[in-house]
This record gives structure tokens, C-alpha cells and sequence, in this order.
């Protein structure tokens, strides 16, 4: 759907929704979800997950939080030394995960911990660690659901398919369908 007509369909949903109206959405789409919705349900084969609000089911299932920061070079025109930024994190919040390394940038994803622990670390070693700028995020309604997709198995996992299905044969040619049928 194309943003203006998904505008106009959002828009539609919520005079209902504002008109004391319940609606049952079905989507995919987690930012459908985040825009039209005040609970939500994931399902996984079919069998209902989780039940509740966005930000409960951000915090329950979510995996933490994603801290990001952007270190300063120690002198104008040198590369930063992200050595001691890295290893504090890890030091500091066993569990991390690195998602981004680049130049000057570091993404880690933590598990859940005190965001108040978060950011009380970050910002009393800022200096010490030549952070430029930071930020922390919650965990995505997006990575929510895909953590839980990671669970959904399809009858398409048993199926056997013959070798040429699965494009073995490369000298095959193949010829256009012939998409005019006659009627008897």
C-alpha cells in the first residue's frame, strides 16, 4: 500500500477506534501495530504468545536495551581509540552484545538491566571514555516479533523437494507459459 492510501486507512481505524469502537487488526507490519494499537497479541503456530500493551511486551520480551555512542578521537585528524569504551561496556554489562562497530560508532545490545544503571555509568565516565554523544534505546516492537517468528515452523520445513526444484540442472531451458487457454 502506498503511504497515502496506508494514511487514509490509519486514519479510518482510528475514527473508529474513537468512536468507542473496538477493532481486531491482523498485520505483519509492527508499525501498524505501534500507530493503530492499544493492545497486542503475537502468534506463533498459530497458538497466542503473549498478550498486552506495546510497552509490556517490550519489556518482557524485549532483549534489553541498545546503547550506542560516538567516541571522540583524543587529537583532531587521528582515528578514536574505541579499546576503553569496549571494554568497559563488556566490563560492565556481562551479557552485551556488539551489533555495530564503524569509525567512531559502537552499538551494544545489553540485556535487560536498570536503565537507571545504564545511564548512570555512561554519564559518570563519559569524559574518561571520549564519549562524544550516546544514546539508549528500548528493545523494537519489530525485534519483539521476530523473536518470536524464530519459533514458527511450517509444514514447508519437511518437505523434500527434487533436486531440479531447487534449480540443480543449469543447462534446463525454459520456455514461456503459454498464459492463452482455449476452452472446450
Amino acid at each position: 500500500m502506498d503511504p497515502h492510501s496506508r494514511r487514509f486507512l490509519w486514519n479510518s481505524i482510528m475514527s473508529v477506534i474513537r468512536d468507542g469502537r473496538a477493532v481486531v487488526l491482523t498485520s505483519h507490519s509492527m508499525e501498524e501495530c505501534e500507530a493503530l494499537c492499544t493492545r497486542l497479541a503475537i502468534m506463533v503456530n498459530g497458538t497466542f504468545k503473549c498478550l498486552g500493551t506495546i510497552q509490556h511486551l517490550k519489556y518482557k520480551f524485549g532483549d534489553g536495551y541498545v546503547v550506542t555512542m560516538k567516541i571522540k578521537a583524543a587529537k583532531p585528524g587521528t582515528p578514536p581509540d574505541l579499546n576503553s569504551a569496549e571494554s568497559f561496556i563488556e566490563a560492565n554489562f556481562p551479557g552485551c552484545l556488539q551489533r555495530e562497530k564503524h569509525y567512531n560508532t559502537l552499538q551494544y545490545q545489553i540485556p535487560s538491566s536498570s536503565l537507571a544503571k545504564i545511564f548512570q555509568l555512561i554519564v559518570s565516565n563519559k569524559e574518561k571514555l571520549k564519549i562524544e554523544d550516546y544514546s539508549v534505546s528500548q528493545t523494537t516492537l519489530d525485534q519483539v516479533f521476530v523473536n518470536f517468528a524464530k519459533q514458527q515452523t511450517g509444514e514447508d520445513e519437511y518437505l523434500t523437494l527434487h533436486p531440479r526444484a531447487a534449480g540443480a540442472r543449469r543447462d534446463m531451458k525454459v520456455s514461456p507459459v503459454n498464459t492463452t487457454a482455449k476452452s472446450s
